[in-house]
C-alpha cells in the first residue's frame, strides 16, 4: 500500500506548531485564494500544497515512485505596511528555521529545501508573504 500522498502537509503544520508559538493560527488550506478570501486572524501561517514535479522521464518506474512535492507556507499579517513587513519577516525566519533541512520521515521524504516562492500579495490592510519548500517524496 502506498503512503498518504499529501501527508507532508499535516507534518509541516505539526512541525510549525511545535516550533512557533507566537501565531494565532497554523492550518492547512487548499490554495492561496482560500486564504485571501476567507475569514482570517493575524498573525497566521497557512500550509498549502502546490504540486508534484516528476523527474525528466515521467514514464519510468522511478518517476512513479519518486516525486518532488512543492508546499507553500504563507504568513498572513494584518496592519499597516511597516507592521506587516516587520511581523512577516520575523515569522518567515522562524518558519525557515523550523523547516529547512527537516523531514518527518527519512524513509519517505528527503529534507525540505527552499525554492523561489511566488510574490507577496497585498489586499486592503492584509499582507500574504509566501515561502516555498520542496521535498523529494518516495511514494
Amino acid at each position: 500500500m502506498r503512503p498518504d500522498h499529501l501527508a507532508l502537509g499535516k507534518h509541516i503544520v505539526t512541525q510549525l506548531k511545535t516550533q512557533i508559538s507566537d501565531v494565532r493560527q497554523i492550518v492547512q488550506r487548499g490554495e492561496l485564494t482560500d486564504v485571501t478570501s476567507g475569514e482570517q486572524v493575524s498573525p497566521s501561517l497557512y500550509v498549502i500544497y502546490v504540486r508534484d514535479v516528476l523527474p525528466g522521464n515521467s514514464q519510468s518506474q522511478e518517476a512513479q515512485d519518486h516525486i518532488l512535492q512543492q508546499w507553500l507556507v504563507v504568513a498572513a499579517i494584518q496592519g499597516n505596511p511597516d507592521q506587516m513587513l516587520a511581523k512577516a519577516g520575523e515569522l518567515l525566519a522562524k518558519a525557515r528555521a523550523a523547516l529547512l533541512g527537516w523531514t518527518p520521515d527519512a524513509t519517505l521524504y528527503d529534507p525540505l529545501q527552499a525554492a523561489t516562492p511566488p510574490a507577496a500579495v497585498y489586499v486592503s490592510d492584509w499582507g500574504y508573504f509566501p515561502l516555498l519548500f520542496t521535498a523529494d517524496f518516495y511514494a
